[in-house]
This record gives structure tokens, C-alpha cells and sequence, in this order.
């Protein structure tokens, strides 16, 4: 029994979503990872669900790559993408220019300057893969997001704050005097 609209893909596995239509539930993507993936993927949902501003979706990356979770912070800006393969969990995020300062001044871990730096340069931002299979992997995608929102938040003032209140003048008004 297929569970999807399987096609071999470019990195060698199977991706049964790999057509646009019919468009899967969460929940079948979710049936496509081991016990281990449903428990990080849980987790990761957890996590995200905190990231104020943070909304998800269903989004397709065509043939090789099928369907996925997409996380955005405000109305365009990507914050993560999530991969729920055959028995294969990983997050790709997408790294700007934003991110350059503030990648400069954390804290963050080898392994994760690592992936980074082995990512994969795509359109002047770098697209950083990220499997999700152990507390470590957990961790470095915990940070990476934090100074990803954080940098979105930082890029663009909302409108609300941009506005800052205008003082008008009015002009003396002439009386006449008899």
C-alpha cells in the first residue's frame, strides 16, 4: 500500500508527497517519520509554537523535495522550513544578511558553526540543514531560531512603532480687532 505520490528524489530517498496533488494532512506527514522523528518533531512544534509572531503551513517545494512545514515570522519572512521524510526528520533554515552580525557575537556551538558553514549558498542567503535525531541536534536548532526571530524582529520596525506621532502646529488664528 502507497502511502503517498511516491518519486525517487536527488538525495536518494523517497518521498511519497512529491506531488502537489493531492495536498497531504500534517498528520500524514507526521506518519512518515519513526517514533524518534514523532517525538523531535513534537518537540520542535513545542518549541516554535513560543516564537511569538511565528505561524506554520503546509508549503510545496516541488518534486524533490514534496511537501513540508513551513514557519513563518510576520507574513513573509521564513522562519524555518521542516522536512518530515521516510523515517527522516531535518529542518532547513534560511540564513540573510540579517543574520551575519548576529552570527558574529553568539555563543553558539562548533557543530552548529559547522552546518552553517557547510551550508549550502542559494540566491545570496545561506540554507542551513539541520537533521533533528538527538538533544545536541535539538539544541543548535533551538538557538539558531532564537537569533533567526530575533534578527527578523530586528530588521523591520513594525508599522505601529515606525509611526511616531506627528506634532502639528496650528497657525495663530487672525482676530479682528474694531
Amino acid at each position: 500500500m502507497s502511502i503517498g505520490n511516491g518519486k525517487l528524489s536527488k538525495n536518494g530517498s523517497t518521498h511519497p508527497f512529491a506531488k502537489k496533488d493531492p495536498k497531504p494532512t500534517r498528520a500524514r506527514l507526521v506518519s512518515l517519520l519513526d517514533p524518534l522523528g514523532r517525538k523531535r518533531y513534537s518537540e520542535v512544534e513545542r518549541f516554535l509554537a513560543t516564537v511569538t509572531g511565528a505561524t506554520s503551513g503546509l508549503f510545496y517545494y516541488g518534486t524533490n523535495w514534496g511537501w513540508a512545514v513551513r514557519y513563518l515570522l510576520g507574513a513573509k519572512n521564513t522562519l524555518c522550513t521542516l522536512h518530515l521524510l521516510p523515517n527522516s526528520f531535518e529542518a532547513t533554515v534560511q540564513l540573510g544578511k540579517e543574520m551575519d552580525e548576529p552570527l558574529k557575537t553568539a555563543a553558539i556551538s562548533a557543530d552548529l558553526k559547522r552546518r552553517i558553514a557547510k551550508g549550502k549558498l542559494q540566491g545570496g542567503s545561506r540554507l542551513v540543514r539541520m537533521p533533528i535525531k538527538n538533544d545536541g541536534d535539538y539544541s543548535s536548532f533551538q538557538a539558531l531560531i532564537a537569533l533567526k526571530a530575533d534578527a527578523l524582529r530586528a530588521k523591520k520596525p513594525s508599522k505601529t512603532a515606525a509611526k511616531e506621532p506627528v506634532a502639528v502646529k496650528k497657525a495663530p488664528s487672525k482676530v479682528a480687532i474694531d
